[in-house]
């Protein structure tokens, strides 16, 4: 009778430690975004190889002398190049904002899949067109149309340099999703974001010979606010899994 009893305790026991667990596949890395990564990065070669001399002045492009020069030979936001730049910058600062609120949210239901990041995508691209356009309005109503178009060449000349940037840090955080990492990269992303508005804010005082105070309006409008509000925003999402 106790045989019997201890037999079927001791088989129970195996056989609730025999049972197969399901593995854990959250930290593995989805094929879309090392797709998203090698599709920018091959743009990237294929603008340098195809437009050289145009890339080295995206790059090189930190003087006011340079964008003015930039601007006199060709007009880059409206060209091949130009577009390439600006796809390359949305696809990965896309990608970088959603391992942000992913890791930091911990909500892989929510964040991990395509939906959510072409809805970064859109509303970055939304972002950058929209100011686009404020500019070129705000420059031709008031008259200062060249420093208008100077403010929109800095920023994709400093887009053209992120975009190296953010491809390596996009695949150190594949393989080393920490927050650390994470916090390193979006501080750097902030901090040439912040030289490029006060170098541009300064520029474009000198070119345009505004006000100083509604310089500093323009500026608050077209980029601090819309900052402010899209960092806000990925603070609510992480906290709250809202943005309102």
């Amino acid at each position: 009778m106790n045989d019997s009893i201890d037999y079927q305790i001791v088989t129970e026991s195996l056989a609730s430690m025999l049972e197969p667990q399901p593995r854990v596949v959250d930290n593995l890395i989805p094929t879309w975004n090392f797709v998203i990564v090698l599709l920018s990065m091959l743009f990237l070669v294929l603008n340098k190889q195809l437009f050289a001399m145009r890339f080295r002045m995206f790059s090189l492009s930190t003087k006011h002398v340079d964008v003015d020069k930039l601007t006199r030979e060709w007009n880059p936001i409206a060209s091949l190049s130009g577009l390439s730049v600006i796809v390359i910058y949305i696809a990965l600062l896309s990608l970088v904002i959603q391992k942000i609120i992913l890791v930091f949210s911990g909500n892989h239901i929510l964040y991990s899949g395509t939906g959510f990041y072409l809805d970064i995508c859109a509303f970055v691209a939304l972002y950058l067109i929209l100011q686009y356009l404020f500019v070129i309005l705000v420059g031709w109503a008031f008259g200062f149309e060249k420093a208008a178009m100077h403010h929109e060449i800095t920023h994709l000349t400093i887009a053209a340099s992120l975009d190296v940037i953010l491809a390596v840090f996009v695949f150190v955080t594949f393989f080393y999703p920490t927050k650390l990492i994470l916090i390193i990269t979006i501080s750097i992303i902030l901090i040439i974001t912040i030289i490029r508005i006060v170098k541009t804010f300064f520029e474009v005082q000198i070119s345009s010979k505004m006000n100083l105070i509604n310089n500093f309006l323009y500026f608050c409008t077209l980029e601090i606010i819309p900052i402010t509000v899209a960092i806000t925003m990925m603070c609510r999402l992480i906290a709250t899994d809202c943005v309102l």
